[in-house]
C-alpha cells in the first residue's frame, strides 16, 4: 500500500495525492526491529505514516516504568499531535516491533495554506482533524480499561473493546504478546498470566495462536 493511500488523503483523487506527497517534502526511513523511531515531544513537528511493518507507542514515567499506549500497524499515523501528553515528566516514544518503513511529513507542511487554496489541501486538513478525534476516542477506551478495579476486569474490558471492533469475526486477533499486554494494562506479567489461566479454566476465555474469544457472561458484564 502506497503512503498516499493513507486515511490522511481520503477524498483526494489519485493525481492530487501524488502531487501533494511531493509538495509535502516527505522523508522515508527504514528501521530495524526494536529501534526507537522517534520521541514525541513538543519540539517534534513531524507526523509519521507507517508504510510497512508494526510499531508501538510507549510511555515512560519519571521512574522509568513502561506503559504501551497504542499499537500502530501499516498505514497507522503517529506524532506529537496525537499523543495528548501534557506532562514533561513523561517520555513518549514510537518503537518498531518489526522492521518498519516510515514516511515523515512536517505538520507545518500540511497545515500551511498553499497559494492556490486548493480544495484537496482543505480535505487533508479535515482528515487530520478526524484522525485527532479518533485518537481521542482511543484514549477514552484506554481510560475505560485502566479504570477497572481488578486485573481480570482490566483484561476483559480490553478484550471486549477489541472484539467490538471485529464483530464480524468468530475470534479476534490479540494485538499484543503477554508481556506487551501487561505493559498495556499496567499490571504485573505473572499476575496477568494467572488471571488468563483462571479465565481459561473457567471456560470464560479461549486463546489460541494469537487469537482469542470471550465466552459466556463476560461478554457483557464489564
Amino acid at each position: 500500500m502506497l503512503p498516499e493511500d493513507n486515511i490522511l488523503f481520503n477524498g483526494v483523487d489519485q493525481c492530487d495525492r501524488h502531487r501533494m506527497i511531493t509538495c509535502f517534502k516527505p522523508e522515508i526511513k527504514h528501521y530495524k526491529t526494536g529501534s526507537v523511531i522517534c520521541s514525541c515531544d513538543e519540539t517534534n513537528d513531524r507526523i509519521g505514516i507507517i508504510i510497512s511493518g508494526k510499531a508501538i507507542m510507549v510511555r515512560y514515567d519519571i521512574n522509568g516504568n513502561r506503559t504501551i499506549i497504542e499499537t500502530l500497524e501499516e498505514q497507522g499515523v503517529f506524532g506529537t499531535l496525537f499523543t495528548f501528553n501534557v506532562s514533561c515528566r513523561n517520555t513518549v516514544e514510537i518503537i518498531s516491533e518489526t522492521e518498519c518503513d516510515i514516511m515523515f511529513i512536517r505538520r507545518s507542511e500540511i497545515t500551511k495554506r498553499c497559494e492556490n487554496a486548493c480544495a484537496c489541501h482543505t480535505t487533508v486538513v479535515e482528515n487530520l482533524l478526524n484522525l485527532m478525534s479518533e485518537k481521542a476516542i482511543t484514549l477514552n477506551e484506554r481510560i475505560e480499561v485502566l479504570s477497572q478495579r481488578t486485573i481480570s476486569d482490566k483484561l476483559i474490558s480490553c478484550l471486549q473493546i477489541i472484539e467490538e471492533k471485529n464483530h464480524t469475526e468468530k475470534s479476534s486477533r490479540l494485538p499484543f504478546s503477554i508481556t506487551a499486554l501487561s505493559d498495556y494494562l499496567c499490571v504485573n506479567r505473572s499476575a496477568l498470566q494467572r488471571e488468563i489461566k483462571k479465565l481459561q479454566e473457567n471456560g470464560e476465555l479461549e486463546i489460541s495462536k494469537g487469537k482469542f474469544r470471550l465466552c459466556g457472561h463476560n461478554k457483557h458484564t464489564v
